[in-house]
C-alpha cells in the first residue's frame, strides 16, 4: 500500500511528498524531482514503476519517489530544494535511498544534504546491508570515480541502457554492426552516447526539444560529448542538422533509444519506425499505446522500467559484492547484467507469446521482499547461472 509523507514550507508556498510504494523491505529507493506542477499521484505512479525495477533485478528493496512543486530553474531553488531535504532528514537516514531525477542533480542534493546534517542521501544503504560507515563511504566513493569522459554516477544509467538496446537489436536479428538512434542528449542520453562511443556503435542521429542532427556514417560522438551539458543538439552538429526534429524517427538504424521525456514516439511515427527494435530508458518515454502498435508490427520493445534499469543495477554492483568493487568492475557488471536480462525478457515473451511489457511482470513477480534480509547481494543476473527459472 503506499504511503505519502506530505510536506509544505512555512511560506505556504512550497509543496513536496514522499511516496513510499510499499513497506516490505528494509529499504525504499528513488529520484527527487523538483518540477513545476508535480503531485503526489504523479510520484506514486513512479514509485510503483521503481518497485517493479527493483522485483526485475531481484533485489530485497521497494520503490520510492520524492519531491516538490517548484521550477528547479526559479529564484529560490536551492532554498525550497533545501527545506525540503531537511524535511526528510530521519527517512533518508533510516529507510529511503535517494537518487536524482527530473529537475535536480547529484552533486546538488549531496551538497544540499550535507548541510543540514545528513551524511548522504543514500545513507539509509548503510543501515539496510548492515555496513560500517568507512565500508558505506568507501563504496560511495565509487560513484565519483571517472571513467572516461563521466564519472560512474553520471554513467550508470545510461550504460545499462546502452546494452539493453544493443541486446534488443541483436535479439531483433542484427548480426552486423548496430546502428542507434538516440532521443535526448541530457544526462541519461549523454552516457548512453558515452557507452555507444566505447563500444564502437555508431550513433546516426540524435535529437532534443531544439532539433535532429544525423549522419548515415556515424555522428562524431567524442566531440559532440566533449561539450557543455545542456548545449541544445543542433548546436553540437551543425553540418549535420536535419529540418525537423521528427526526422530521429525516420533514420535509417537498428535501435531507436528513448532516453528523455515521457510519450516520446505517437502511434502514427510507431506505424513507420524503420527500426527493427526500441530501448526506452525515460520513465513512461513510450505510451502503451505506442508500444501496442510497435509489437503488433514485430518490433522489439525494451520497456522502461527494464531499460531505465541502471540506477538500481549499480546499487546492486556497489552493495552487493563482499568488498568495494572499482568503478569500471561496476560498468563492466552492469554491461552484463543488462545483456542477460534482456536475453531473459525477450525469451519469457517468446516462450509465452507474450508482449516484452508483460513478459517483464513475470520476471519481477519471481521477487519476493523480506524485512529481515539485506536489501543488495541476490540479483539473479550476476550469479554464474544467469536468471531464476
Amino acid at each position: 500500500m503506499t504511503q505519502i509523507l506530505s510536506y509544505e514550507d512555512a511560506s505556504g508556498e512550497v509543496r513536496g511528498w514522499l511516496a513510499y510504494d510499499s513497506a516490505s523491505a528494509p529499504l525504499a529507493a528513488g529520484g527527487c524531482r523538483m518540477q513545476p506542477g508535480l503531485s503526489a499521484g504523479e510520484l506514486s505512479a513512479l514509485a510503483s514503476a521503481m518497485t517493479l525495477k527493483q522485483r526485475v533485478l531481484g533485489l530485497n528493496v521497494t520503490g520510492a519517489k520524492c519531491g516538490i512543486d517548484y521550477d528547479p530553474r526559479a529564484p529560490g531553488a536551492q532554498e525550497a530544494l533545501g527545506g525540503f531535504l531537511a524535511f526528510l532528514h530521519d527517512e533518508l537516514h533510516r529507510r529511503f535511498s535517494m537518487g536524482s531525477d527530473m529537475g535536480t542533480r547529484w552533486d546538488t542534493l549531496q551538497r544540499l544534504a550535507a548541510a543540514r546534517g545528513i551524511p548522504s542521501i543514500k545513507y539509509a544503504v548503510k543501515k539496510a546491508q548492515r555496513l560500517t560507515d568507512e565500508d558505506f563511504f568507501a563504496r560511495m566513493a565509487c560513484l565519483e570515480d571517472r571513467v572516461g569522459l563521466l564519472t560512474l554516477s553520471q554513467r550508470r544509467a545510461g550504460h545499462v541502457l546502452t546494452h539493453a538496446a544493443i541486446g534488443a537489436a541483436r535479439a531483433a536479428g542484427v548480426n552486423g554492426p548496430v546502428r542507434v538512434a538516440l532521443q535526448g542528449f541530457g544526462t541519461l542520453g549523454r552516457a548512453a552516447a558515452h557507452g555507444f562511443l566505447d563500444e564502437n556503435v555508431p550513433v546516426v542521429a540524435v535529437a532534443d526539444e531544439h532539433g535532429c542532427v544525423a549522419d548515415p556514417h556515424g555522428l562524431d560522438l567524442a566531440r559532440m560529448l566533449a561539450t557543455e551539458p545542456g548545449t541544445p543538439v543542433p548546436r553540437l552538429a551543425p553540418d549535420r542538422v536535419r529540418p525537423q526534429r521528427e526526422s530521429l524517427f525516420t533514420a535509417e538504424a537498428d535501435v531507436l533509444v528513448l532516453a528523455a521525456g515521457a510519450d516520446a514516439l505517437t502511434v502514427q511515427a510507431a506505424d513507420r519506425l524503420p527500426c527493427p527494435a526500441v530501448a526506452v530508458g525515460a520513465n513512461y518515454g513510450l505510451a502503451e499505446s505506442a508500444e501496442q502498435a510497435l509489437h503488433e508490427r514485430g518490433v522489439l520493445v525494451v520497456p522502461d522500467f527494464i531499460g531505465g534499469i541502471g540506477g538500481s543495477a549499480s546499487m546492486e554492483l556497489l552493495f552487493g559484492p563482499a568488498r568495494p568493487p572499482a568503478a569500471e568492475q561496476v560498468l563492466a557488471g552492469s554491461a552484463r547484467l543488462a545483456r542477460r536480462l534482456v536475453d531473459d525478457l525477450f525469451a519469457t515473451a517468446r516462450r509465452h507469446a507474450t508482449t516484452p511489457r508483460r513478459a517483464a511482470l513475470r520476471l519481477a513477480a519471481r521477487t519476493e521482499a523480506d524485512a529481515d534480509a539485506p536489501a543488495y547481494g541476490r540479483c539473479p543476473y550476476l550469479t554464474a547461472g544467469g536468471a531464476r527459472t
